[in-house]
């Protein structure tokens, strides 16, 4: 499917310049002669656009008229369900979060029950890398010698408050570990900040938790500093925190005002037009009492509460648009459509010799139809010469001209890039130039096809291949590397002249099939995996620039090749345009 089918670029005249007859037919595009009065035919369009227009407009207005009357209804309940599945979502992380704070604290208690001596600052050291980064713990002294010895020590949460040494408020933890001691953990609000973003399921969130209605804990978009805390003000008021459109959740103004119907939120306008913020108050656990929400614009998320009227007004237009377009499809009909049907189906066959010319007709647009298609045998039959007509039935006989032959695999991707061949090329003739790409890609196609792989496309003076479709190859990860340590061993031996080439490979879930329009088509793999390889193949020229091969593969590809294999570790690595690093090893 990666080749494409083109119609050549000029059709097949005669010598006179005119067009070839067809036997048992009419002269394809011809016109009528000069003097030949022309027949009345009527419009077909008077025929059949009036009945159109008015079915169209009889039957799709009554499905508008009931669509508009249950439009809002319809609106709340589908914000309502997904308001609340965005809050529950933002209270389980609330209360994951609480849940394994308390855990830990519990099993350094039980432990430290066990040993029954006294912790040091050193012991707490290992479990500081479990716990967000910012929290620290200390030791005190217990009030009791020893905690009941049948069950856990419970954990207990203090308020925000202000302490020496951090810069925002602090939210302290404390448990008794039943040896004299009790074990403290200080949680500053940048902790709960991170939390709040890491609620958010897409970028239209800005998450916020408030200490009552009056309180901020933290509001996603707001910097640090602006949390600062002081033993007078621990934790800043909502209103003062300008940088935010949530400073205005509570105020009247006009335009503002409370959802109901289901879900708790407020809709009203700030500097940047309407917002919609949603929220829930949470009645248990060490965040009982506080505010969790999601503040969006309105355009987003509840607005479509008030567009009850346009909806119906854009119907209406769109009913008129397609009244009239109705009236104008009509005009393209006419009653040979079944005649019509039956000589294209022969064309579907290919049957382009056999196709039945289609006789005149007394309406003018069909009979404009039928000869064009009369010159469309003709045309397609000079087509033919150029394409392979056997593939095309192929295609069509395995259902393969639809978009729907796509699925997703695990797959090995490799990118091989020509280094400096814009600087090379500018030296060169162009019929040096295409010798030059030519031997290169005969070069590196060879390698791919003995081993199996499958070339995507060539990118200028690059090759992208893949292994693991469209037949199924459960080594694919060997295949490939197999084929990169081929194609290196050739040009280093002098196979690629003068070459430098850098080669990516990552292996990786795709989404692999026929990806384009009906029109064209291209089978060909799309996914994240395709750019870590082509990541890969650019990063080389930073590991080895002079090699003349230089190819990287990542630990995901490395992973999958038997034991024994030679590859060289260069560690974790961060890719361009990618936030975590990745493992890599030079294969070649």
């Amino acid at each position: 499917m990666g080749a494409e089918i083109r119609p050549p670029e000029k059709r097949a005249e005669n010598g006179a310049g005119g067009l070839t007859e067809h036997p048992g037919g009419n002269i394809a595009g011809t016109a009528e002669p000069s003097g030949a009065v022309r027949p009345f035919r009527l419009p077909v369009g008077i025929a059949l656009g009036l009945v159109f227009s008015i079915s169209l407009v009889v039957l799709c207005g009554t499905i508008i008229a009931f669509l508009a009357s249950s439009d809002r209804s319809i609106a709340i309940r589908l914000l309502n369900e997904q308001g609340r599945a965005v809050l529950k979502g933002h209270e389980e992380v609330l209360h994951n979060f609480f849940s394994r704070q308390e855990h830990l604290f519990q099993s350094i208690a039980s432990h430290a029950a066990q040993s029954g001596t006294a912790m040091t600052s050193s012991d707490l050291e290992p479990y500081l890398e479990l716990l967000p980064e910012g929290v620290k713990l200390d030791l005190g002294r217990a009030v009791l010698d020893q905690a009941p010895t049948d069950q856990l020590p419970e954990p207990s949460w203090s308020e925000f408050k202000y302490r020496q040494g951090f810069s925002t408020a602090v939210r302290e933890l404390e448990i008794d570990l039943g040896n004299g001691q009790i074990l403290l953990g200080y949680f500053p609000q940048t902790v709960f900040a991170r939390l709040a973003r890491d609620m958010s399921w897409d970028d239209r969130q800005r998450n916020f938790l408030l200490a009552g209605p009056d309180k901020a804990i933290a509001v996603d978009g707001v910097p640090e500093e602006r949390f600062a805390a002081t033993p007078a003000a621990v934790l800043p008021d909502l209103t003062s925190l300008s940088g935010t459109p949530l400073h205005l959740l509570w105020q009247d103004q006009p335009g503002s005002r409370t959802l109901g119907e289901g879900i708790k939120g407020r809709l009203f306008p700030a500097d940047q037009g309407m917002y919609t913020a949603i929220y829930s108050e949470v009645t248990s656990g060490p965040a009982s009492g506080w505010i969790v929400g999601t503040l969006y614009r309105a355009s987003e998320f509840g607005a479509v509460l008030d567009q009850s009227w346009l909806v119906l007004y854009v119907a209406l237009g769109a009913l008129i648009v397609g009244a009239i377009l109705s009236f104008l499809v009509g005009r393209m009909l006419g009653r040979p459509l079944t005649r019509l049907a039956a000589a294209a189906a022969e064309l579907r066959q290919l049957n382009f010799d056999q196709a039945q010319r289609l006789p005149r007709s007394r309406l003018a647009e069909l009979d404009d139809v039928n000869q064009a298609f009369n010159g469309s045998i003709g045309a397609l039959n000079a087509f033919a010469k150029y394409v392979p007509r056997q593939l095309v039935s192929r295609l069509i006989e395995e259902g393969m001209t639809s978009l729907r032959n796509v699925e997703l695999r695990e797959m090995t991707i490799v990118f091989a890039d020509l280094a400096g061949f814009t600087g090379k090329a500018s030296h060169l003739t162009p019929e040096e130039t295409a010798t030059y790409l030519n031997t290169y890609f005969e070069t590196v196609s060879r390698a791919i096809s003995e081993s199996d792989g499958t070339i995507d496309k060539f990118l200028g003076d690059g090759v992208m291949a893949f292994w693991g479709a469209p037949s199924d190859q459960p080594d694919h990860a060997a295949m490939a590397i197999r084929a990169v340590e081929v194609l290196a061993a050739r040009i280093n031996a002098g196979d690629g002249a003068d070459m430098q080439v850098r080669i990516g490979v990552h292996t990786g879930k795709v989404v692999v099939g026929d990806i384009g329009t009906t029109a064209r088509m291209n089978y060909t793999v799309i996914g994240d995996a395709v750019n870590v390889a082509a990541r890969l193949q650019e990063h080389g020229k930073e590991v080895d620039p002079h090699a003349r091969v230089i190819a990287l593969a990542s630990g995901e590809t490395v992973s999958q090749i038997p034991e024994g294999y030679g590859g060289v570790s260069l560690g974790k690595v961060k890719l361009r345009g990618r936030d975590e690093p990745l493992t890599v090893f030079r294969i070649a």
